[in-house]
């Protein structure tokens, strides 16, 4: 059974419930539109089909309610105004719920994104409690004021204005039918008391009858009197013939029921109703004989007035029963509008939010794409307002930025091609300067590192990476006139390529170096700085020297051997021939002679010493195992020194070596002699070998804890004729230095911990060929 009670309220219900079903179902599409994730295309419709609904809502809620407010004000059957009413309550119920469920729609999807941490909740949610409030506080104002106004005013017009008319209508109708009925009783029962008076209608005259009964009718102005039987028929009949009666009317005639019921009765005439009154004329006996009927005729016009007035107090009676309806449809229809208007109110703040914020959240959005790169965002929502000409600034900026990317990247392109080449050509260029043997620094024009090369770093004992953007002085030893600063300045100004020895003298070693310096200036003439180049001519130097020194020898050994031998032979003869004839000098004469043989005989060791220095023989290099080459050398001085030890370390995993056997193991008698002579008591003489596959040379080391060597004679210790030792010729080391130099090795010397001298060989583990090799290369 449908809510309405009634087949026209059935009806109703289902259009409400089919079109509310439609509704929903397109509020459903709506809201699954509006419930995907924010794009830029599908926006626009989605936004426009909300717009629609939410415009059809409100259109049909303001047409229902307003023909509510018709209906009530237009009255009606009491029924079917209620009816009417309560129907399109209901509609309008299913409308505003419909509405309803649209903005808490909205309201859940606020909580959610501001619970997820959406960019932009906040602010939404702020810009929506603002424009809430603003609407709330003077919406509810007005409605508790109109509420006060219609409880008073339907107080009013029902208690004072339609209560008294209706008392007064009513009070009206009853008088005037009172009177009426008095009137036409009263000349009833005065015209029945003449009748029974005079014996009744036995034995009278129906003329006279008939005369007194149209005087009573003329008199009282009836409409007419009529003595009728209990059947029906009439024996006398009166009706008014004078203008005062009024005309003339046709009387309607009762029936039998009516007549013995007596009582008033009224039945229509053709000029208003006819108000018919029976009274019994009773004989001798009380029974009645006849009925004495009284008419009054009751104008249409005054009977339409009176009936009129009598429906509409009866319609106003019956609409009491609706007075509290009525006021629960206006209270309704008020709470309605107030929530419809609530409602519009926050689906208004909801879409002003969102017009607010959504150009914001774009910006915001597009800020982030364009901070990683992505140029290409564009924004397609544009108003004429400063946020449309905020977006419109947006888009235009993100398109020259395009456009400069687009440039940028050609000159970055150009660009990363320019630095290919430079980096190609500082790489062939640093590939070059690292596998050239000269050394190469440059210098800015402030005298400061800006680049310098392997060879330069190993000659100058330097790391590249320490005296990098150090002044030039850096290069230099400790001590060290600064004759490469001074001659960097030189060459800068003179403006032109110089040439110039230098000399660097370290703890171990003193460096021949031959320096070309080279001012660079650019097209303009500006000062670039200067590049130097040098070459380390020590071991050329020392070659040099040792030749010089070997022709000295040579000519040395050459010019004195010869005269020696007769020398001798003369002191010899002189001592066979004069000594015995010396008398008493003869002891003087004997050791003479023989201090001059002697003094020959070292000279001629000397010259011999010489020759050897000037003429040592080739190398033959041969694979050899330098463990068992380093025994050999040490077994001859096994057990001739007890006062000192001799340890050997080997490396078993060392490989053969290509050597001179017997130069090599020269080479160690001669350091094994200088550290014996180096120990002054007890001490201990250690040899090593080692080999390194890394750089692919052998190391022997030489180690005494002897008196060492001070190092000022370290520069010097291998050159000839340079000696500490008492009687030394000062070529033992300078002949280990040749024959080293000979297996295109190394030497150096060190200090020994606690104590003693250090001196270590390093020799090429392989070599391309064997073959004669001259000491003197």
């Amino acid at each position: 059974m449908s809510p309405f009670g009634s087949p026209g309220g059935s009806l109703l219900w289902l259009f409400s419930r089919s079109l509310g079903k439609y509704l929903l179902t397109l509020c459903g599409g709506v809201s699954t539109l509006m419930s995907e994730p924010l794009s830029m295309s599908p926006e626009k419709p989605k936004r426009r089909r909300e717009k629609v609904l939410i415009g059809l809502l409100l259109f049909l809620v303001v047409v229902l309610t307003s023909v509510e407010i018709h209906l009530v004000q237009r009255g009606g059957h009491p029924f079917t105004g209620s009816l009417l009413v309560f129907g399109l309550l209901n509609l309008n119920a299913i409308l505003f719920l419909l509405f309803t469920f649209l903005v808490f729609r909205h309201l859940t999807k606020l909580f959610l994104e501001r619970r997820a941490r959406v960019f932009g909740s906040r602010l939404r949610t702020r810009l929506v409690l603002t424009f809430i409030s603003l609407a709330l506080i003077p919406t509810l104002f007005m409605f508790f004021i109109a509420w006060q106004l219609i409880s008073s005013r339907l107080e009013y017009q029902w208690d004072n204005l339609v209560g008294d008319t209706l008392e007064q209508t009513l009070a009206l109708g009853q008088v005037f039918s009172e009177g009426l009925q008095d009137k036409l009783k009263a000349v009833g029962n005065l015209a029945l008391r003449e009748l029974e008076a005079k014996g009744g209608l036995e034995g009278r005259d129906p003329a006279k009858v008939n005369a007194r009964l149209t005087e009573l009718v003329r008199s009282y102005r009836l409409a007419g009197l009529e003595v009728v039987t209990q059947a029906g028929e009439k024996i006398a009949q009166s009706l008014p013939s004078e203008p005062g009666g009024g005309a003339e009317v046709s009387l309607p005639s009762l029936r039998a029921d009516q007549l013995s019921q007596g009582g008033f009765h009224r039945q229509r005439a053709s000029r208003g109703i006819i108000l018919s009154l029976a009274l019994p004329l009773k004989g001798s006996g009380g029974n009645p004989l006849a009925y004495l009927v009284a008419h009054q005729l009751i104008p249409g016009p005054l009977l339409r007035q009176v009936m009129e007035t009598e429906g509409q107090a009866k319609k106003v009676r019956s609409s009491q029963l609706l007075l509290r309806p009525v006021r629960v449809s206006h209270y309704l229809t008020l709470i309605i509008v107030t929530l419809l208007t609530l409602m519009a109110a926050i689906w208004l703040a909801f879409y002003m939010a969102r017009e607010l914020t959504t150009p914001i959240r774009q910006l915001a959005e597009g800020a982030l794409k364009v901070a990683g790169g992505d140029f290409d965002f564009h924004i397609d929502q544009e108003g004429k307002d400063e946020i449309g000409f905020l977006v419109k600034s947006f888009n235009r900026m993100t398109q020259e930025l395009q456009a400069s990317r687009a440039q940028l990247a050609q000159a970055l392109s150009r660009l990363e091609k320019s630095l290919a080449e430079q980096e190609a050509q500082k790489r062939y260029m640093e590939i070059l300067l690292k596998n050239v043997a000269a050394g190469v620094i440059g210098l800015d024009p402030e005298g400061r590192i800006t680049n310098i090369n392997d060879s330069a770093a190993h000659i100058l004992r330097v790391k590249r990476e320490e005296v990098l953007g150090q002044p030039a002085r850096a290069l230099l030893p400790p001590g060290e006139h600064p004759q490469l600063v001074e001659f960097a300045a030189e060459a800068r100004l003179a403006g032109r390529t110089l040439e110039r020895p230098l000399h660097l003298t370290y703890p171990d070693k003193t460096l021949y170096l031959l320096l070309k310096a080279t001012a660079l200036k650019d097209d303009a003439g500006q000062d670039l700085g200067l590049v130097v180049v040098f070459e380390d001519l020590t071991e050329l130097e020392q070659a040099q020297r040792l030749a010089a020194w070997r022709e000295v020898a040579r000519r040395i050994a050459h010019e004195v051997k010869n005269p020696l031998t007769p020398i001798k032979l003369a002191a010899q003869r002189l001592r066979r021939r004069y000594l015995g004839k010396i008398g008493d000098d003869g002891q003087v004469f004997e050791e003479c002679t023989r201090i001059i043989s002697d003094q020959v005989d070292e000279i001629k060791n000397l010259v011999n010493e010489f020759a050897r220095f000037a003429r040592l023989p080739q190398l033959t290099l041969t694979p050899q195992d330098l463990n068992t080459l380093v025994q050999e050398a040490l077994a001859l001085y096994q057990e001739v020194q007890p006062r000192v030890s001799l340890e050997f370390h080997p490396d078993p995993d060392l490989p053969p070596v290509p050597v001179d056997r017997e130069q090599l193991k020269r080479a160690l008698q001669n350091l094994v002699d200088n550290a014996l002579a180096a120990i002054k008591d007890t001490g201990i003489i250690t040899l090593t070998v080692k080999g390194d596959p890394a750089s692919d040379r052998v190391r022997l080391e030489v180690a005494d804890t002897g008196s060492g060597i001070p190092p000022r004679d370290k520069v010097r210790v291998f050159e000839p004729y340079f000696s500490t030792k008492r009687g030394g010729t000062g070529l033992g080391l300078a002949i280990v230095h040749s024959i080293v130099v000979g297996h295109e090795g190394r030497i150096r010397v060190e200090d020994n911990e606690p104590q003693g001298s250090r001196f270590i060989i390093e020799l090429p583990m392989r070599r391309e060929g064997y073959g004669s090799h001259d000491t003197c290369s």
